[in-house]
């Protein structure tokens, strides 16, 4: 019995420590300011005005971010928030990827990686949740499920 708790501590450990590994160095605060209009010609920052709201950092060829599409997809039918596509090509690309998966994302194309320098982003996924304050309250590196997601969501609209 006192194996299998100090199997399950350290397992908790390793990821909880492997997160906060992960999510050293994002940006915190106030979101840096996206100048950019998304692909369909809004204003990428008044999307996350007002939280709970979330932006998240996706690439077409990250395989955890396809694996997470259908997520994002149903969490962004019910919050606010902007996505933006690191490095997946042009603008062409990307909305050629969002139709072909079916997806209607506010989408900011990142070609540069730009913005994702500004969050402190170094790999995707990336996923900053946005508090009703308007600053960042959590934030996430790699796979989430959409119950976290929402769970992230809602601890940021407190």
């Amino acid at each position: 019995m006192v194996k299998k708790i100090l199997f399950y501590l350290a397992v908790a450990v390793l990821i909880f420590g492997g997160q906060f590994f992960l999510n050293r160095g994002l940006a915190t605060g106030q979101p840096p300011a996206i100048l950019q209009k998304t692909l369909g010609g809004r204003e990428a920052m008044a999307a996350i005005e007002k939280g709970p709201a979330v932006i998240y950092f996706w690439a077409e060829w990250c395989g955890i971010c396809n694996m997470m599409k259908g997520s994002m997809d149903e969490v962004l039918r019910d919050y606010p928030g902007i996505t933006v596509a690191v490095r997946s090509g042009d603008d062409g690309a990307v909305t050629s990827y969002l139709r072909q998966h079916g997806l209607q994302w506010p989408v900011v194309n990142d070609t540069d990686g730009e913005i994702a320098g500004h969050y402190g982003v170094k790999g995707v996924p990336a996923l900053f949740f946005i508090g009703g304050d308007g600053d960042i309250w959590l934030t996430s590196v790699g796979f989430s499920s959409e119950l976290g997601i929402r769970f992230r969501l809602w601890l940021s609209g407190w």
